[in-house]
């Protein structure tokens, strides 16, 4: 799926899941960004997928964090509690209203698009776009993104690009997804339902009416020197790294990280 489809049937996706949840928790905010519960709703794995964004991202609480790709504040969730101000964005805004039923003080939800960026220059401290490339058909879609994210992100400030899938590991990336489900069913049993959906409203329906839209996402993967060329292209620094230890696809999927050049 590639062209303007792709965005959409994923706006669709996310925005989709956020209408079915009521109760805002980490078990809805794992089901609105298309993850298992049964693995990310663990406190130990989720504190560390979130420290290490924190460690990578080079933030403190004294930092104001931008996350590209932000859907209903998954991220969030653990991240604003570690900062001093949060800024996500998304292209769902069904997705982006349930973040906000979340009432994080010092964070704040937008829909926007990622290559358009509306943030003054310089603006924030780092930037970060985790498990959302994976969503992407091209890495040249995902390099617009990232230079709107070195743009807003002040001299010396990181762009976190995290939890890419490796192409050249692809096949046993696959393979090791179905060992890692049927392990998660052998410990917590099988995934619970989905649950049911609510009917769209009016303009919804008139939307899809119009154009039909299949809500799907698609898991792609990239190469590791397209980051490394973009990096030298840009002229600034970037460094891949393993993700966080715990993640069961630790070897299949990686981090770059883009060091915007110092004045």
């Amino acid at each position: 799926m590639t062209g303007p489809d792709w965005e959409n049937s994923s706006r669709a996706f996310f925005d989709q899941r956020a209408l079915q949840v009521t109760n805002v928790d980490l078990n809805a905010l794992c089901f609105v960004s298309g993850r298992d519960a049964r693995l990310w709703s663990d406190e130990v794995m989720y504190a560390d997928v979130i420290d290490s964004i924190v460690t990578l991202s080079g933030v403190s609480k004294c930092s104001t964090l931008l996350e590209v790709g932000c859907a209903s504040g998954f991220l969030a969730w653990g991240l604003s509690p570690r900062l001093c101000h949060y800024v996500g964005l998304d292209i769902a805004p069904r997705a982006v209203e349930t973040a906000k039923k979340l009432k994080l003080k010092n964070a704040e939800f937008r829909v926007a698009d990622g290559k358009r960026l509306s943030l003054a220059d310089s603006s924030v401290d780092a930037a970060i776009s985790y498990d959302v490339f994976t969503n992407f058909p091209s890495f040249a879609y995902g390099a617009d993104i990232i230079r709107e994210m070195l743009r807003v992100v002040r001299p010396g400030g990181r762009v976190l690009i995290g939890s890419i899938p490796d192409a050249a590991r692809r096949e046993h990336y696959e393979k090791r997804m179905v060992a890692v489900a049927a392990e998660l069913e052998a410990r917590y049993g099988p995934l619970p339902p989905d649950p049911e959906l609510k009917p769209l409203g009016p303009l919804d329906r008139i939307r899809n009416w119009l154009r039909p839209v299949n809500p799907s996402i698609v898991c792609y993967y990239f190469n590791r020197n397209d980051f490394l060329n973009f990096g030298e292209e840009l002229g600034v620094s970037v460094e891949l790294t393993d993700i966080h230890p715990m993640n069961p696809y630790v070897g299949y999927r990686f981090n770059a990280i883009y060091t915007k050049n110092a004045i």
